[in-house]
C-alpha cells in the first residue's frame, strides 16, 4: 500500500490542492517558505499526529469560504486488489464492498472542524470517498446496522432466494444485497462515507493495521538528551520490525492482560469476604504500552559525550549513515515505509550530500518503500530525476504545485540556480561531431559495441562523447547549455524509459544540423544479450526463456536492472548463496562497462536490434565524412 495523492483543503496556506505522489522517490523543491514542509506535516498530522499536532492555527485565513471552518487532509492509496480485510470473521475485498474510488485507490479523508478554541479528538470525522452505488441504497450499506440491512435484504425476497443468506453476519449480508441489486457502472458515483461509526468503524480498523508507517524526520531539531535525529531512526527501525512479529506479540499481550486480570479478580473475590460494597465496586483495568516505547537508544563517544552535544552536522551525518544501512537492510515486513525528510542537505557538505541522496534512491527502490524529501540544494536537486520533481512556487498570491510537466524544468532549475556540469570553453577544431548521451555507462556500451559497426569509437579524435546527466534536472540543464553550440553538429541517443525526452528529442530533429534518437528497446541495458547474463551472475532459475519464440517481444519493454534484480534475490532466497550482489546500478555498470565489449553481430541480430543500432552509427559515419570532405 503506497499513497499515490494527496488533497488538501484550508491547510495552512493552501486552500484547496491536490498532489501526485510518486511510488518511490518524491522531491519537492520549491523557494523558501512556499509550502514544502506543510507537504510532509500534512502527511504527519494524518497518520500519527504526533510530531507534528493539528491545531486550530492551521486553518487557512484566506479560504475560499470564510464560514467552512474544516480542516481537511485526504490520501488517496494503490493498493493490491486481492488485499482481503476481516469484518465480522469474514474476509472482504474492498472493492466487493464498492470502496474504492473512480481510479481504484482506497482514498481516506480526515476532516477536523476548527471552528472552536482548539482542536480535540472529537473534532476529528473520518470518511472513506469511494465510487458508490448511492442512488441505489442512498445511505450507504456499510453505514448501516444490522437491523436496517435485513430490511433491506427483505425487498429482495420475492425475487431472489434469500434463505441462503447468513443473517447474522453484516458482511454476508451486504454481499448479497450487493448481488441481488445488479449494480451497473452506470450506478457509481464519487460518495462520501463516514467511517467513525458501525461496520465502516470495523472495516477502517481492519484498514489501520495495513496502513503504511509514516516517519517525518525535521529539519529543526529540538536538542534533547535523548535526540529525536538519533531516536527517529532507531524508532523507523523498532516499528518495521516489530510490525513484522505483531500477530506473536498480541498473543503476548493478550496473555499478559488474561492473566493480570485474574490475579485483579481474585483480589477482588478475597476482598468480597471482608467487604462486599467496595468489591462490587471495583473492576480490573489492564493498561498497555506501544511495545517499541519500551525500547530507547542513544550515542556516546570515548569521553561519555552524548551526541545531541554534538554540531548539527555531525547528527545529521548519522542520519545519512542510518540510511545507508537502511538501504542494504532486508526487509523484515511487508508494510510500506514512508519517510519524509526536510532538508536533508542541512550542515553537510556537499560530497555528503549526493551520498545522502545516493542512500535514499537505492531506499527508495527497495519494495514498499516510500520516500519523500523537501530540497533548496542546487547540488542535490540537479541530481533528481525529473519525473519524480514536485515543484511548488507561488503566482498571483496563490500556491501552485506542478509535477510530471516537461514545461515546468526551466522554472525548476532557475529556482534552485542549478548550473551545467560541462564546460567546453574552447573546443577542439578537430571536433566534427557532439554525441550526447544520458550517463557514463551509456558512453563506455556506445564505445563498446563500435566494432560490430566497423567503427572505432574509443579512438576517435573527431567526435566528442558527452553524458548529460541522465533523467534529471542536470541532464536537462547541460542540454539547454549544449544548445548553444550551433555550429557543431550534434547527435543525441536517449532512452525509451524517460518519456519527456520525446519533447527534446523533437526539438532537436528540428534544427537539420543535428540529429536525436529515442531507443526502441526500454534502455539501453535491454541491447545486452540475456544469454551474457551468466558472465556476471550464475543463477540456475533462467531469467528469460529464449525458447520462447516471443521472447524479444517481452525484453523490449523490460525494466531490466530493476527485473533482473527482483529474480536475483528470488534465487538467493532460493538457494543461490553466491548471488549477493543485485543492485540495480551495478547491474547497469557491469553490463554496459564489461558485457557489452562481448556484443556481436549475431547476438543484436538474434534480439532484433541491428538495424536500429546500426542506424546510429551510419548516421555517425555519414556526419563525420560530409564534414570532412566538405572541409
Amino acid at each position: 500500500m503506497v499513497i499515490s495523492k494527496l488533497y488538501i483543503k484550508n491547510f495552512r496556506g493552501y486552500t484547496e490542492q491536490t498532489i501526485e505522489i510518486h511510488k518511490d522517490l518524491n522531491v519537492i523543491i520549491g523557494k523558501n517558505d512556499v509550502g514544502k514542509s506543510t507537504i510532509l506535516e500534512a502527511l504527519e498530522i494524518f497518520f500519527n499526529n504526533d510530531t507534528v499536532k493539528i491545531d486550530v492555527l492551521d486553518l487557512n485565513k484566506k479560504r475560499l469560504n470564510g464560514a467552512d471552518s474544516d480542516i481537511t487532509i485526504q490520501v488517496s492509496f494503490k493498493i493490491d486488489s486481492k488485499k482481503s480485510y476481516t469484518i465480522d470473521t469474514i474476509p472482504t475485498q474492498l472493492s466487493q464492498e464498492y470502496l474504492l474510488d473512480s481510479e481504484e485507490y482506497l482514498t481516506i479523508r480526515k476532516v477536523w472542524n476548527a471552528s472552536g478554541s482548539n482542536i480535540t479528538s472529537k473534532s476529528l470525522k473520518t470518511y472513506i470517498v469511494a465510487d458508490y452505488p448511492y442512488a441505489k441504497f442512498n445511505n450507504p450499506l456499510i453505514c448501516r446496522k444490522i437491523t436496517d440491512l435485513k430490511k433491506e435484504l427483505a425487498l429482495f425476497h420475492s425475487s431472489h432466494d434469500t434463505t441462503v443468506v447468513n443473517k447474522t453476519i453484516c458482511s454476508e449480508i451486504r454481499k448479497a444485497i450487493y448481488e441481488f441489486s445488479n449494480i451497473q457502472s452506470s450506478d457509481l458515483t464519487e460518495t462520501i462515507i463516514p467511517i467513525d461509526a458501525e461496520d465502516g468503524k470495523k472495516i477502517y480498523d481492519a484498514i489501520k493495521v495495513d496502513l503504511p508507517l509514516y516517519f517525518l524526520f525535521k529539519a529543526d531539531r529540538e536538542n534533547k538528551d535523548s535526540d529525536s535525529e538519533v531516536q527517529g531512526p532507531l524508532k523507523v527501525i523498532t516499528k518495521s520490525i516489530l510490525s513484522g512479529m505483531q500477530e506473536d506479540l498480541d498473543k503476548l499481550k493478550d496473555k499478559i492482560v488474561t492473566a493480570t486480570e485474574e490475579v485483579g479478580l481474585r483480589t477482588i473475590e478475597k476482598l468480597r469476604e471482608m467487604n462486599p460494597e467496595i468489591a462490587n465496586a471495583l473492576t480490573p483495568t489492564v493498561s498497555t504500552k506501544a511495545w517499541d516505547s519500551l525500547f530507547s537508544f542513544t550515542f556516546e563517544d570515548e569521553d561519555g559525550i552524548p551526541i545531541n552535544k554534538r554540531g548539527s552536522g555531525v547528527r545529521r551525518l548519522i542520519l545519512l549513515n542510518y540510511f545507508r544501512a537502511e538501504a542494504e537492510r532486508q526487509r523484515v515486513s511487508e508494510k510500506t515505509v514512508i519517510y519524509a525528510l526536510e532538508e536533508p542537505e542541512t550542515a553537510q557538505h556537499p560530497d555528503w550530500q549526493k551520498m545522502l541522496y545516493s542512500a535514499l534512491v537505492d531506499l527508495s527502490e527497495q519494495e514498499n518503500t516510500q520516500i519523500l524529501l523537501t530540497t533548496h540544494s542546487p547540488s542535490l536537486g540537479a541530481l533528481v530525476p525529473t519525473n519524480n520533481i514536485i515543484f511548488i512556487y507561488r503566482e498571483h498570491n496563490q500556491i501552485e504545485i506542478e509535477s510530471n510537466d516537461p514545461l515546468v524544468l526551466d522554472k525548476v532549475t532557475q529556482s534552485l540556480g542549478v548550473m551545467p556540469n560541462i564546460t567546453i570553453a574552447k573546443v577542439d577544431s578537430n571536433i566534427k561531431l557532439i554525441i550526447c548521451l544520458e550517463g557514463y555507462t551509456d558512453v563506455e556500451f556506445l564505445k563498446n559495441i563500435s566494432p560490430c559497426f566497423n567503427f572505432d569509437l574509443k579512438n576517435n579524435s573527431n567526435i566528442l562523447i558527452i553524458p548529460l546527466g541522465g533523467g534529471n534536472l542536470e541532464h536537462w540543464e547541460n542540454y539547454k547549455y549544449l544548445d548553444k553550440l550551433s555550429s557543431i553538429p550534434q547527435m543525441h541517443i536517449y532512452d525509451r524509459d524517460v518519456k519527456k525526452y520525446k519533447r527534446i528529442i523533437n526539438k532537436i530533429n528540428q534544427n537539420a544540423l543535428h540529429k536525436a534518437f529515442q531507443t526502441k528497446f526500454y534502455e539501453i541495458e535491454n541491447y545486452i544479450h540475456p544469454s551474457l547474463h551468466s558472465q556476471c551472475y550464475e543463477f540456475s532459475d533462467p531469467f528469460i526463456d529464449m525458447a520462447d519464440s516471443r521472447w524479444i517481444d517481452t525484453w523490449k519493454d523490460m525494466n531490466i536492472p530493476k527485473s533482473l534484480s527482483a529474480h536475483l534475490k528470488e534465487c538467493y532466497k532460493n538457494g543461490d548463496r553466491n548471488l549477493k550482489e543485485y543492485n540495480e546500478k551495478e547491474i547497469k555498470r557491469k553490463f554496459n562497462l564489461e558485457l557489452s565489449k562481448d556484443l556481436s553481430v549475431g547476438l543484436l541480430q538474434d534480439m532484433d536490434a541491428y538495424t536500429e543500432i546500426n542506424e546510429w552509427f551510419e548516421h555517425i559515419k555519414t556526419v563525420t565524412c560530409e564534414v570532412n570532405s566538405s572541409s
